[in-house]
Formats: structure tokens, C-alpha cells, sequence
């Protein structure tokens, strides 16, 4: 494996242990967490502060935002080893369901928190952005394989 490879497949790693780390949370924490982001972009967007919308607004921009950069991680490191448009996109894209399936469920074991299949949602709508994101700005040249 080359430096490369080795280096995206560590940054993924790390990130998925970010995401499982957030569900991972007890619910006060993860609201003290949701709470301090509302706070900070609520100087920025005061209508966030303005309703009980904001905080459900930032923990699914949340879910998103954390699915949306794991979409685009997936999506760099299958570049080189999948060919056919369909399965470029689809590999990345039910790798980031498996995981985001897994994020939900370690949710039912967790003090005040819920796997919620809304949430599934939120989470696989971020794979499939980040993934025709990155899927958008590659430059479709990709290496041959060494055999």
C-alpha cells in the first residue's frame, strides 16, 4: 500500500471514530456540545436564537456536515480502485450507510439518546453530497492498476 493510500485510510479511521465518539456521548453532553455551536453561530445567525428550531437546525447540520466530509473521504479513497460511474458513486455511498447505520445503533445503548431512523436520513443525505462532491472535482483521470 502506498503513502497515500495508508495516509486516507488513517484520516477515515479517525473520523469515524469522531463520529462514533459523538454518539458516544451521554445526552446532557451532547446538548452541552449543540449548545455551545447555537451560541457561536447565533452571533452570526441571531434568527437561530430566536426559535426552538435553532438547536434542532445545528444537530442536523451537524449529522450533515460530519456524513458530508465522510462522503468525500470514501469517495477519495475508492477513486483509484473502482471503475464505472455507478459504482463510484455507489461504493462510497453504502459504505457511508454501514457506518452511518452503526452510528444510529450505538445511539440505542447510550444514556438519553436515540438511534433514529431520521437521522439515517440526515446522515446518508451528507454521504451522497460530500460523495457527488468530490465525485464533481476529481478529474476522472485515474491511474491503471499494477498488476
Amino acid at each position: 500500500m502506498d503513502k497515500k493510500r495508508i495516509f486516507i485510510t488513517v484520516v477515515i479511521a479517525l473520523w469515524i471514530m469522531l463520529i462514533w465518539g459523538h454518539s458516544m456521548q451521554p445526552a446532557t453532553v451532547s446538548e452541552q456540545e449543540s449548545g455551545r455551536v447555537l451560541y457561536y453561530l447565533g452571533k452570526i445567525f441571531p434568527a437561530l436564537l430566536a426559535s426552538e428550531g435553532g438547536m434542532v437546525i445545528v444537530r442536523k447540520a451537524a449529522h450533515i456536515t460530519e456524513f458530508l466530509i465522510l462522503g468525500i473521504l470514501l469517495t477519495v479513497a475508492f477513486s483509484n480502485k473502482i471503475y464505472g460511474r455507478f459504482n463510484r458513486f455507489t461504493t462510497p455511498a453504502l459504505t457511508g450507510l454501514f457506518i452511518a447505520f452503526i452510528d444510529e445503533t450505538i445511539q440505542l445503548f447510550v444514556v438519553g439518546r436515540s438511534g433514529e431512523v431520521r437521522d439515517l436520513w440526515f446522515d446518508f443525505g451528507g454521504v451522497v453530497l460530500g460523495t457527488l462532491i468530490a465525485l464533481a472535482f476529481s478529474s476522472g483521470k485515474r491511474t491503471r492498476r499494477k498488476y
